[in-house]
């Protein structure tokens, strides 16, 4: 097994640390958010939904995501998507999922290109 090395905790508590292979020529960096953190979020992201946001406004405050569900669409959208989808479009596509409506903070699913 290798080492792994803490290289930082942010702010909002999400850690950064490397794991280097036992041979050492290779490592992976590696970023941990502890699920109070987690929870935090979403407590947010439930608070954003309850607020009012004017209809006719430019700008909407859509979704706050973690990043490390964030790096994993990515992820996602390199391996599988990146042919026929945009990142915009994969996106909004995750957001309207149930599996991640609770990272939603308005009240209706995202259109892309459209209006709400």
């Amino acid at each position: 097994m290798g080492k792994r090395l803490l290289l930082d905790v942010s702010p909002t508590g999400v850690q950064h640390s490397v794991d280097i292979d036992p041979d050492g020529d290779g490592f992976y960096a590696i970023e941990f958010t502890p699920s109070s953190v987690e929870s935090a979020i979403l407590d947010e992201c439930a608070r954003k939904r309850s607020l009012v946001q004017g209809r006719g406004r430019a700008f909407k405050h859509a979704a706050q995501i973690p990043i490390n569900t964030y790096q994993q669409w990515k992820r996602e959208w390199r391996q599988h998507y990146r042919d026929t989808l945009t990142w915009p479009e994969f996106e909004v596509m995750k957001l309207n999922s149930r599996d991640n409506c609770n990272l939603r903070t308005g009240h209706k699913r995202s259109a892309f290109g459209k209006k709400l």
